[in-house]
């Protein structure tokens, strides 16, 4: 009876351990996850890694939102940036204003650089949880697939 009862308790102390493990996947970390993106997207230059400063001027970030950027020089509209915000709904506002920065380079392209609108039409501006992603890349498949792996999309 003390042994049935011992493997009573422990198998259920397992399944505990188990359901507590499988509750919420552990968050990625934003440097390796940007790192990660940047080298899995075909972009058409080199970009160059942006000082925090400068991305969080650039995105309108606020205190409280991590970023890994990466911009060109201008000469094309690509760039990628990963933002880790606060919570949910700041992620939401984020992708939101990140929707209207982009329309709004729609438009400026389009005046003087057309042939890089099919890249902004195509980029990749995405939330899962508190992360956010903006990629405007020759070919974003990769960072796609990469963050559907991440993120289980």
């Amino acid at each position: 009876m003390k042994k049935t009862l011992t493997f009573i308790l422990a198998a259920a102390l397992a399944v505990l351990l188990l359901a507590a493990c499988g509750g919420q996947a552990a968050e990625p970390d934003l440097d390796e996850l940007a790192f990660k993106l940047k080298d899995s997207t075909a972009f058409g230059e080199e970009l160059y890694l942006l000082d925090e400063g400068i991305a969080r001027e650039l995105y309108g970030l606020n205190e409280e939102t991590k970023c890994a950027a990466w911009a060109g020089t201008g000469a094309t509209a690509e760039e990628l940036a990963v933002f880790e915000t606060g919570s949910e709904e700041d992620a939401r506002t984020l992708l939101e204003r990140l929707q209207e920065r982009n329309s709004a380079r729609i438009a400026d392209y389009g005046s003087y650089l057309p042939d890089e609108v099919p890249k902004l039409e195509n980029s990749l501006i995405l939330a899962e949880g508190r992360f956010v992603l903006l990629c405007t890349a020759q070919d974003s498949s990769g960072a796609r697939q990469l963050w559907n792996a991440t993120f289980g999309g």
